[in-house]
């Protein structure tokens, strides 16, 4: 991604600093859980491409929901960063790098956040254009001491990262302390069984506390 364009995705995502990572089984969930989202003070989402209803939620979110930034997870296969983009995806993630998907990603005009969680992926992603990573799966893989030392012989260049997988409210603390990391992934704000069974008050309730406890640590309100 451009220069500009990793300056437009950072200044839509950092505010705030948490990201609802969804899996939605139901189109029809989509606008009253980001509504909820909304009301709990989080304004920017991954919907992974892991059921048939996430594309058909696109849309209806983009359409309804329009304070929603909408990033769009796992994106893997060739044609889905072009799809999600025509309905309405500000900008896409994958667990991983591939530099075809990455290219597909830049050719839609998509904004695109890697995963990587290897020097070497580093570097084939930033080779690439990428200068927002997502570092996955980051407590698997040593969590923010490990994240801390990845990043030490490349923090000239100024990279910002998103850890997602075992991120929780114990741990945030963790993460907001390091500079470099410009917001994380929390699946447990909005599990799949709280969206199945529409519980869209403990859904805003989770989202109030994941950003008051950010910006406790982070020093912003």
């Amino acid at each position: 991604m451009s220069g500009d364009t990793h300056a437009e995705l950072y200044d839509l995502l950092a505010p705030k600093g948490i990201i609802a990572v969804l899996e939605i089984d139901d189109p029809g969930d989509a606008v009253p859980l980001c509504r909820a989202l909304v009301a709990g003070g989080i304004s920017a989402i991954e919907l992974a491409l892991r059921t048939e209803a996430a594309e058909p939620s696109i849309e209806r979110i983009a359409r309804d929901v329009p304070e929603m930034t909408i990033g769009i997870g796992t994106i893997i296969k060739s044609g889905q960063a072009q799809r999600v983009k025509k309905l309405g995806a500000a900008f896409g993630l994958a667990p991983g790098f591939n530099p075809a998907i990455a290219a597909e990603a830049k050719q839609a005009n998509l904004p695109f956040i890697p995963g990587i969680v290897t020097p070497s992926e580093l570097e084939a992603a930033l080779e690439a254009g990428a200068s927002i990573l997502k570092f996955f799966p980051a407590e698997p893989s040593g969590g923010a001491s490990y994240l801390k030392s990845l990043n030490n012989p490349y923090n000239y260049l100024k990279l910002s990262y998103i850890p997602l997988g075992g991120v929780s409210e114990e741990n945030i603390g963790q993460y907001a302390n390091i500079p470099q990391v410009l917001g994380i992934g929390g699946t447990w704000i909005a599990q799949r069984p709280l969206i199945r069974a529409k519980q869209w008050d403990e859904i805003s309730r989770r989202a109030k506390r994941a950003i008051a406890i950010w910006q406790a640590y982070r020093g912003t309100k």
